[in-house]
């Protein structure tokens, strides 16, 4: 198996093209502020974040209100005093002491666009696809690494760390593997060790549109997310079109919230319940990574050709 060093991003292709999403963001971002400036806030250093007087308004589309706060010790309902209004899309699972207002469920709407067509015709268990490192997303290509032959998926992880840019990716990679807890580094150690010199990783040559394509199970990650706050970017969206499996590691009851909306999220051959309930403390990473690789069998079983006309169904829908 070869792997080879990159330097350049991840992914700029066909749902940024075609959906125009980040333009989107842009003039909806654009129109909040416009109105805030109207109404005598001005923007802080935080560029999210508006002050007039004792009130506060933060704008926070497309992103985790947590990235809002420097605050890491606080839990989320009260995060913001009660003269603070949060604008945003994010889903909210618990009450907060601050006033949230969520803009209509159309604004996902951005991410409208209808994928190249190309035939689901799976040839390795799963695709697992990262950009920037973060500590979970460090711990699920750790996890994998333990539980999976690397040449079983297709595997990108890019190991861009924007809080230190002049960190070499193994330093980048490097970086996380103390937070780790005593156990985990006992038996996760050997793969640690056999991927750190990988870095970044990228184990194929095709284009990035066509890998989902050609696995059994996508592996989604929206680590923006957490317990209590589901936030969805492109890469949910990008699956939901998409004509083959997926499962998404991110806050609890995400796949919930989006058949809430209407998405089908194939829960009759795919059984999101097992990871999408838990909380973070219930070993939720290296469930949903079990679970994943769990339902590569089941769906093996189906068949392929039962499995490929569920995904056309569901991408249509």
């Amino acid at each position: 198996m070869t792997f080879h060093n990159y330097t350049s991003p991840i992914y700029s292709g066909e749902i940024w093209k075609k959906s125009r999403c980040l333009n989107h963001e842009d003039t909806c971002n654009e129109l909040f502020f416009s109105y805030l400036r109207s109404k005598g806030f001005r923007q802080t250093d935080h560029f999210r974040i508006w002050k007039k007087d004792d009130q506060t308004v933060i704008v926070c589309l497309v992103d985790d209100i947590l990235s809002c706060s420097t605050d890491y010790h606080t839990d989320l309902p009260y995060l913001f005093d009660r003269n603070t209004t949060v604008i945003t899309d994010n889903y909210f699972t618990c009450p907060t002491v601050y006033r949230v207002i969520n803009v209509p469920i159309s604004f996902f709407g951005i991410y409208n666009y209808a994928p190249e067509e190309q035939s689901w015709t799976p040839d390795r268990d799963f695709a697992f696809q990262v950009n920037r490192i973060d500590p979970r997303r460090f711990q699920l290509m750790i996890d994998l690494a333990w539980r999976t032959r690397l040449d079983s998926g297709y595997i990108n992880f890019n190991c861009e760390d924007r809080a230190n840019p002049n960190f070499t990716p193994q330093q980048a990679f490097e970086q996380f593997w103390p937070n780790m807890g005593e156990n985990e580094q006992k038996y996760m150690v050997r793969a640690y060790e056999r991927v750190l010199p990988m870095m970044p990783l990228k184990n194929y040559e095709f284009e990035f549109d066509s890998i989902p394509y050609r696995v059994w199970m996508n592996l989604i990650v929206e680590t923006y997310s957490s317990d209590t706050v589901v936030s969805l970017s492109e890469k949910i969206f990008r699956a939901l079109v998409t004509p083959a499996p997926w499962t998404v590691y991110s806050g609890r009851y995400t796949v919930a919230y989006l058949e809430s909306l209407g998405f089908d999220c194939m829960s009759d051959i795919i059984n999101h319940n097992h990871y999408d309930r838990l909380k973070e403390v219930e070993s939720k990473l290296r469930i949903f990574n079990w679970q994943s690789l769990e339902i590569v069998n089941e769906l093996k079983s189906i068949g392929v050709e039962s499995v490929r006309q569920r995904c056309i169904r569901a991408a249509n829908h």
